[in-house]
């Protein structure tokens, strides 16, 4: 293993996605046994309680920012937690878990076409492949999806109208990271987790106490504590704790790969969780899917001599381009 990719940051960037893509799972098990707004207000509480404390620690409290980058702020909370989460778990209710994560795993292309688009950034052959093919991919999904009949339920266990939704999650999600490039004073990938989850329980609390009051707490039996634990501590703090930690001591381009493992891991959580089968167009969108985030996140790596140096400065002021414990 070479000086610039050691085994344990790996590993961590390996176990950051894992997790990240065990978020689609979790948020099929929330639509079928909890009220969402509940589930959503427990989790952020939790992700509060436990960053907040360790941002105290580790940078002495919440940043000073603007009121510019306050408002800014606000957006993408609007954006990347209130409105991603919603449409993620309305697609949830709508699809299988395993089509959505292939298509919630395509995030780091709608960000390379988005850059593209409104940045004037410029992916090369290289970029547009791997946007066309992570295009592929869900578009093999939604071939699937209209094979159902009548019901527009194919059985891959996808619908048009559940990948949509899972498709418009995606786009807040990449309005998220285009509003974080916004943002004039440093913010630490610590900082915006944190200030993310308290924004994001400020945002859920109201539907949090309307479920609350309209149908109590008898729902959250302990199988629901832990759901509602792993999405607070393990997928809004843990995962972030992961990827801060593997991407300060890897080269950008190689961290990007990383993000790959999102539907992998979502496709075999599918299945080993869910007891979801594996259907050939899953397959074949997955596949056209992770070769197109390494065809663009290896391009983004032979820009220049000094890209990988830069990648991790980047990384370490703001916890590279993919944040996982922010929303």
């Amino acid at each position: 293993m070479s000086e610039s990719v050691k085994l344990r940051p790996c590993l961590d960037l390996c176990l950051a996605m894992a997790i990240v893509g065990s978020s689609v799972v979790a948020g099929k098990l929330v639509v079928n046994t909890l009220p969402v707004g509940l589930a959503m207000g427990l989790r952020f509480v939790l992700a509060a309680a436990l960053s907040l404390p360790l941002l105290y620690r580790r940078e002495g409290g919440l940043p000073r920012l603007s009121a510019r980058s306050w408002g800014l702020l606000a957006v993408q909370a609007l954006a990347g937690v209130l409105a991603f989460n919603w449409l993620l778990l309305l697609g949830l209710e709508r699809t299988s878990a395993a089509s959505a994560g292939i298509v919630a795993g395509a995030t780091p292309l709608t960000m390379g076409l988005a850059s593209a688009l409104f940045l004037g950034e410029r992916p090369g052959w290289a970029g547009w492949l791997g946007i066309g093919l992570a295009a592929a991919g869900v578009m093999a999904l939604n071939v699937v999806s209209g094979s159902g009949g009548g019901s527009g339920e194919g059985p891959a266990g996808a619908s048009w109208l559940g990948l949509g939704l899972v498709l418009a999650a995606v786009c807040c999600e990449t309005a998220f990271l285009l509003l974080r490039k916004a943002l004039r004073e440093p913010l630490s990938a610590l900082a915006g987790a944190t200030l993310m989850s308290c924004l994001g329980l400020v945002l859920f609390a109201p539907f949090a106490v309307a479920d609350a009051l309209d149908q109590g707490f008898s729902s959250l039996t302990p199988g629901a504590w832990l759901l509602v634990g792993w999405y607070g501590a393990g997928i809004s703090v843990a995962a972030y704790l992961f990827w801060f930690r593997g991407v300060v001591a890897t080269p950008a381009h190689v961290a990007g790969v990383f993000t790959a493992v999102l539907p992998l891991s979502a496709l075999a959580l599918s299945a080993l969780v869910l007891g979801e089968s594996l259907q050939p167009a899953q397959a074949l969108g997955c596949a056209a899917v992770v070769a197109g985030i390494v065809l663009i996140s290896l391009r983004r790596g032979r820009r220049s001599p000094g890209a990988d140096n830069r990648g991790r400065r980047a990384g370490k002021k703001a916890g590279a381009r993919v944040q996982p414990g922010e929303h």
